[in-house]
């Protein structure tokens, strides 16, 4: 009911004084088209949501969505956040457009921000891939894309809730970004930026491709740590790959190279699958070299056992075989739970019987 109050004050004043002068905060629509498939709870309306739900409430709400599947067999998955992480010219453009020919085959759209090359290089590279005009496939080339502008980000927005699983490549993260990659607290923004985007469509696919540090391109310390600059995006991906270049033959026209898991939220990691590209008519061949990995790892050991003066602790002779330490540990283990490697003092020597034990 409408009048004064005892202060002679009107209903406006009143309400005024009640709120510190401040105009109700608007909350904003829950309908379609506007990419809130979570709605609030029923009797939330024009209320913040409660912080928790109860289980059962959660795991009716994600009951329909879609377990852990693969675009690519153990590399990249079906949806989530992917962090390619390579060195320039190992071939993760190359790996981006694999991945959208992949998903066309599935019927699924792509989006390529792709801020590196220069045209006529990229035009080749979906020619060799055997893309067709009509593809699946829309590309934002050196457009000058940049993760802090809103209205850039809304026009990506708007793409990825008008199709039911789309795939989002952003290449590389130094030309989206030009922030100082080693301040945390920066690159923090700009993944928030990017998460804004992942969390509109659960079925999207985002694909981050970011540089290898100097130190990750010699292969020291752990795989996960190879990216440039802040940890913040390896934190970010549900699924990291690291690619290497692999050598081949001098005008052969093939183009190769190996993607290793470094990080895999729902899966195993340490698989190493090698990605080999025909520019002659752009089949693509994925071998799964984890094993052959491991054994070369393991005659290297074997080598340098063989020729050592002194046996070496773990530490040394992880140094002494080279490449990431990590990966040295795993095969010094996996040979001394065999009986491969017996201990001698406080260092390593080959266990009588093997291929390549030492001479007594």
């Amino acid at each position: 009911m409408s009048g004064d109050d005892a202060a002679g004050r009107s209903d406006a004043e009143v309400f005024a004084a009640v709120t510190n002068g401040r105009k109700p905060v608007p909350v904003p629509p829950t309908g379609s088209g506007i990419g809130n498939r979570f709605p609030e709870p029923p009797g939330t309306a024009g209320t913040a949501p409660p912080l928790f739900e109860s289980l059962s409430d959660f795991l009716e709400r994600t009951k329909d969505l879609p377990p852990l599947s693969w675009l690519i067999a153990e590399v990249v998955p079906d949806s989530g956040n992917l962090l390619v992480v390579a060195a320039p010219g190992v071939g993760k453009t190359y790996l981006a457009l694999i991945i959208a020919k992949e998903a066309a085959k599935a019927g699924r759209h792509s989006f390529l921000v792709l801020e590196e090359g220069r045209p006529r290089s990229i035009r080749d590279r979906f020619t060799a891939l055997g893309f067709l005009p009509d593809a699946l496939v829309r590309i934002a080339h050196r457009k000058r894309v940049r993760l802090e502008d809103a209205a850039i980000r809304e026009q990506i927005a708007e793409q990825l809730r008008a199709h039911e699983a789309p795939v989002l490549v952003l290449d590389p993260f130094s030309s989206l970004f030009l922030g100082n990659e080693n301040d945390t607290e920066a690159v923090n923004q700009a993944k928030e930026h990017i998460q804004e985007l992942a969390t509109i469509n659960p079925r999207a696919l985002i694909v981050l491709v970011h540089h290898t540090s100097k130190a990750g391109e010699r292969g020291e310390g752990p795989p996960i740590y190879a990216a440039r600059g802040s940890t913040v995006l390896s934190g970010w991906a549900d699924m990291q790959v690291n690619l290497t270049r692999e050598d081949t033959p001098r005008h052969s026209g093939l183009i190769s190279f190996v993607a290793q898991v470094a990080k895999g939220r729902d899966g195993e990691t340490a698989q190493r699958h090698q990605f080999t590209l025909s520019l002659a008519d752009g089949t693509v061949t994925i071998e799964d070299v984890t094993e052959t990995a491991a054994q070369d790892k393991e005659q290297q050991i074997r080598r340098v056992l063989t020729s050592a003066t002194t046996p070496p602790n773990k530490a040394q002779l992880a140094k002494m075989v080279g490449g990431r330490r990590q990966v040295a540990f795993r095969a010094i283990n996996a040979m001394e739970e065999r009986g491969e490697l017996k201990c001698e003092g406080r260092g390593y020597i080959l266990a009588p019987g093997t291929a390549t034990e030492r001479e007594p």
